[in-house]
Order: structure tokens, then sequence, then C-alpha cells
């Protein structure tokens, strides 16, 4: 179906959906073109970033404990969608918000949007390896941590996983879930020489420090009950 839709109608369809009904720069060619795109249950959304990767609604993006056996590729994948969907969610509630802003023209606006473009693009390699399950171990386990936290609103205990695996310490403490030998050993790799090959990537860093800039958005987009959970 190619027939235009108003723009006046277009906006209140897609707030129906539950998308946002104007993104940053976005024509109204583009707007049509993100509503046809919604409408089409048999293709994967389109979110921020492109994914082939199906979306799972809201409800039940809350990620498990501890990540499923790789055995358990059924589980596994509907992990990878959980995490895409999620960090979709967050750039598209990031996206909406600056365009309610309205401030592109000041230094102030054009840098937070800068930060948002930087982060969709940064993080678009994460999202193929989500695709094709290919992410280390090490990686995995801690950005579920993130996860975890940060849609719990422990914000705080999100970022001290981000600093873990960013920066590393001598130990990595067992602190939101209680985990055994076995499922620590992925996790020890990273202060057992292989973090440096695993932090020593370019992209790597930069779809990291994306997630932390997605955790700052988060923490004010929901932010917690409790104050001693915002980051600094």
């Amino acid at each position: 179906d190619q027939t235009d839709i108003p723009d006046d109608d277009l906006k209140s369809k897609l707030r129906e959906l539950g998308h946002p009904a104007i993104l940053f720069g976005e024509s109204h060619i583009s707007r049509l073109r993100r509503y046809r795109k919604a409408i089409r249950p048999d293709l994967p959304s389109a979110g921020p970033i492109r994914t082939k990767l199906l979306p799972v609604e809201e409800k039940d993006m809350k990620v498990p404990d501890k990540i499923p056996p790789v055995a358990d590729r059924k589980a596994r994948k509907y992990l990878y969608r959980q995490l895409a969907s999620y960090f979709n969610m967050i750039l598209r509630e990031w996206e909406a918000a600056l365009a309610r802003e309205d401030n592109a023209d000041t230094t102030a606006g054009q840098q937070a949007i800068n930060a948002m473009l930087s982060s969709k693009e940064t993080m678009a390699p994460l999202f193929r390896l989500f695709e094709k399950g290919d992410l280390d171990e090490s990686i995995l386990e801690a950005i579920v941590e993130i996860v975890k936290a940060a849609q719990e609103k422990r914000y705080v205990d999100a970022n001290d996983g981000y600093l873990r695996l960013s920066i590393g310490k001598a130990a990595w403490p067992i602190g939101v879930t209680m985990v055994g030998i076995h499922e620590r050993s992925a996790r020890e790799k990273l202060h057992n020489g292989e973090r440096g090959h695993i932090m020593g990537s370019e992209v790597t860093r930069k779809y990291l420090q994306s997630i932390k800039r997605c955790l700052t958005f988060a923490q004010v987009r929901w932010p917690p009950e409790d104050i001693r959970q915002l980051m600094g």
C-alpha cells in the first residue's frame, strides 16, 4: 500500500502503536516508511538499529539471572532478542526525548544529538554479534549483568558492571547474582590474560561506551525509587 497518509494522522497512528510520533531530523516520507514497517508483523522491526532479530515486547525483555548454556540454542537466541529489543527501546526513547526538546540549534542540543547518533552507529556491530550468536562469552555475561541491573533500576550496580568490564579489576565480586565456579569461569578469563585481547578491539570499546550512554539516559527516563542507585 503506497497510499500517502496526512502527517497529523500518521503521527496519531504511530502513537497508537506505541512508537514516537516524531524522530529528530525525520521527513514525512521517512515517518511513513517507519509506520509501514511497524504494521508488518511478518518482518523484524527496524528499530533505531536495524536487526534481523524479531523484537520482544517490553514486558518480556527482562533478562534471566544467568545466561542459558551454549547447548540451549533456542534460549540463547531468545536472550539475544531480549538484549537487542532492550537497547533498541532505550535508543528509541532517547530519540523521542531529543525530538521533544527541539533544541538542535544549541551547542548542548547538538552534542546530545551527536551522542545519540554515535551510540546507534557504534552499537550496530554489537547487534551483528547478537544476530550471529557470536558474542564472546565473557562479554555476554557482563552485558547480561549490566542489563539486568538497569532493568531493575539499579544503575549504580549496572555502572559497576560496566566499569569491571571496560577497566577491569583484580577480582570480579559476586554481587548481583550468586554464581558457582563453573559460571564464574568466563568472567575470570577477563582477569587471567584474555581481557587484553577482548578489550583490545576498538569496536568493542566503542560499543561498551555506548552502553554506558544508554545507562545514563535510562536512569533519567526510568528513574530509580532509591536515589542511591543514581549514577554520579
